[in-house]
């Protein structure tokens, strides 16, 4: 038996164990080589796989053997293989995720280690036994590691099993908690800091070019303005300069914070701190599709420069800061 092998089989057990999937449900997979992978069989029970349960599969779906059968989500798999760099995928059903998922359209991160790891997580719309909408899912995959499925389950990536794995178990716990501070609190689902500032923003504002001076100066007055980030700001002591960059352009704009006022703005690379992105990774950020410390901590934004520890001590102002920046139209 191969390592491969050994692993899945030994993933399987653990998610059966852990309570991540019972019976029949849910299956998994890995990248063997670039237009070949290793499913679980149609009907395979995860929590007690044999060597013959395990499909070696083409960049089609199609068996290397014919008498086998790969799972009826293989679509699903080879779609997110296609979509993103994923090199193992675990398609689970957590039964407290289910449960979350039937009432709630997403899922807020509560402490600090769930929003750096796996951010706020859309419940998408499942309707059918298997999943169909493999575009949606794929969407949502290339912005974080993990999704729910409302009344389905989870589809979580990652380089290998065991980080796959750890995301659904993450979540799961993840969830449990909210749903007991739910409970306590006798609330259903809270608001974002963004989605507050959201819908405050009920004024049609003009739209920028991303990254444009005009864009850049927009930010810049929202922070200015908002007597919340100012308070928080100063209590943090926010004296920093952070660059950002957008890769396309090459061209950097750094912004100076002193005591939590932004004192000046420069066409530079002179940052303490400097973050660099593709365009598609910042309009996620700016239109709050993703949370900017995820998207650095699963490095779709680059920390060029700085620690993202120290970065990490103005995490209340900065949030802040871009719930604000993500009212603001770009084009």
């Amino acid at each position: 038996m191969k390592k491969i092998e050994r692993e899945i089989i030994y993933f399987g057990k653990l998610l059966f164990e852990r309570r991540l999937i019972s019976g029949w449900g849910g299956n998994l997979s890995c990248r063997l080589a670039k237009e070949q992978f290793l499913i679980t069989g149609q009907h395979a029970p995860l929590g007690f796989l044999k060597i013959q349960d395990l499909v070696r599969i083409d960049s089609k779906g199609k068996p290397l053997r014919k008498t086998q059968h790969p799972s009826s989500e293989t679509t699903l798999h080879l779609a997110a293989y296609n979509g993103t760099e994923a090199k193992a995928i675990v398609h689970a059903h957590p039964p407290k995720v289910l449960a979350f998922s039937l009432s709630h359209a997403s899922f807020v991160p509560v402490s600090f280690e769930e929003k750096y790891t796996i951010g706020e997580i859309p419940v998408l719309p499942q309707e059918t036994p298997t999943v169909t909408d493999t575009a949606g899912v794929v969407e949502e995959l290339k912005l974080r590691p993990i999704v729910i499925l409302r009344g389905h389950g989870t589809v979580a990536i990652g380089k290998d099993l065991k980080e796959a794995f750890l995301l659904t178990d993450l979540l799961e716990e993840a969830v449990q908690c909210q749903l007991v501070r739910d409970q306590i609190q006798g609330s259903s689902e809270p608001e974002q800091t963004g989605q507050k500032e959201q819908k405050k923003a009920s004024k049609q504002t003009p739209a920028y070019p991303l990254f444009s001076r005009e864009h850049i100066e927009a930010l810049i007055e929202s922070a200015n303005c908002d007597t919340e980030f100012q308070r928080q700001a100063r209590e943090e002591n926010l004296t920093t300069t952070l660059t950002l960059c957008l890769d396309e352009t090459g061209a950097p704009w750094s912004v100076h914070f002193d005591n939590g006022r932004i004192v000046r703005l420069e066409a530079a690379d002179d940052g303490e701190f400097v973050i660099r992105g593709k365009r598609q990774w910042w309009e996620a950020v700016f239109k709050g599709r993703i949370d900017p410390f995820l998207a650095t901590q699963q490095e779709k934004l680059k920390l060029e420069r700085g620690e993202l520890w120290k970065l990490s001590q103005w995490f209340k102002p900065f949030q802040r800061a871009f719930a604000l920046w993500q009212t603001i139209p770009i084009k």
